[in-house]
């Protein structure tokens, strides 16, 4: 029954009062197994359109999330893995799925986490990212990515960073990319809730074809020297709601003709607490790409990320 006021603090138990109850203040509200209170209990209405509003709002992220599109592998972008400023063992975790019916059968997962460690002036981060889809009921594409990198700040505007990576993705056709990299990092300006950073790195990078019978590089092995550079610009454009750019541009030391071109614009909005949504739109270009191989290809990505 509704009534005005909110509910009763000392109820005397009646054998004829039982009832569901509604579990509040919590983030997501949850129905409990009967349980006897005095009398009836009175809920405000306010109260019930607060929850009624919460609840489409989280079930509007779910929707979001559960039709993301997956994600295909280019350069990717780890940098934003590492703003976090708190001080030892932290992380992330974030993931998407994709299910269509119909005329294409399909499942597509993707998930990704990222652990850090932070001291006072060094930082070292592990990216772990995985892809899945598979088509009537049969794995047709796996992919896999880890980053490793590690800061050390030389002063408050100067930072020295290496990494290594390793990857596979037949999206691209590559059974294999490794890459080694050193270089320095340079803040280039700072304010409250946002950086601006430029770097620049010597890559070192493996990569082994797969097989492909129309393509002239099925199967082959390529060594290259690349000139890894980028800015990054995060920002916090309200208390709920942060922006960030970053882009690449890798030419090859031997061919400044042969670049990879990296772009990701994300919107990063807080639900409640550690739990974010992050919509992404990410942009490649590679001016020699494999045989069989998009040079150009551009996604938009929806994903359900919490911090710990």
């Amino acid at each position: 029954m509704l009534a005005s006021s909110t509910l009763s603090a000392s109820p005397q138990i009646s054998p004829n009062s039982c009832r569901p109850s509604i579990t509040s203040g919590s983030a997501w509200p949850a129905v409990s197994p009967l349980v006897c209170s005095a009398g009836p209990v009175s809920i405000s209405p306010n109260k019930i359109d607060s929850v009624k509003v919460s609840m489409n709002y989280r079930f509007i992220v779910l929707l979001l999330v559960l039709s993301a599109p997956s994600a295909q592998a280019g350069i990717i972008n780890v940098l934003g893995e590492a703003d976090e400023d708190s001080m030892g063992l932290s992380g992330k975790a974030a993931a998407a799925v994709e299910w269509s019916t119909g005329s294409v059968d399909e499942l597509q997962l993707e998930g990704e986490m990222t652990t850090r460690y932070r001291w006072p002036n060094r930082l070292a981060f592990l990216v772990l990212r995985g892809e899945y889809a598979a088509e009537g009921g049969v794995a047709h594409a796996t992919s896999t990515f880890e980053h490793l990198r590690y800061r050390h700040e030389l002063n408050e505007r100067l930072t020295l960073e290496g990494f290594l990576q390793h990857e596979s993705d037949p999206f691209r056709r590559l059974a294999f990319r490794g890459l080694v990299g050193v270089g320095p990092r340079i803040k280039v300006a700072a304010w409250k809730g946002g950086t601006l950073h430029l770097g620049t790195a010597y890559m070192s990078e493996s990569e082994r074809t797969n097989t492909e019978v129309k393509a002239t590089d099925s199967d082959q092995s390529f060594h290259r020297h690349r000139w890894s550079n980028y800015f990054s610009l995060s920002t916090a454009l309200t208390e709920r709601v942060s922006f960030g750019q970053t882009v690449f541009a890798q030419p090859r030391f031997d061919d400044f003709n042969s670049i990879r071109y990296f772009s990701e614009t994300t919107l990063g909005i807080e639900i409640e607490g550690r739990l974010a949504l992050n919509l992404k739109y990410v942009a490649r270009h590679d001016t020699a790409p494999y045989d069989e191989v998009s040079a150009t290809d551009t996604e938009l990505k929806t994903e359900l990320e919490w911090a710990f």
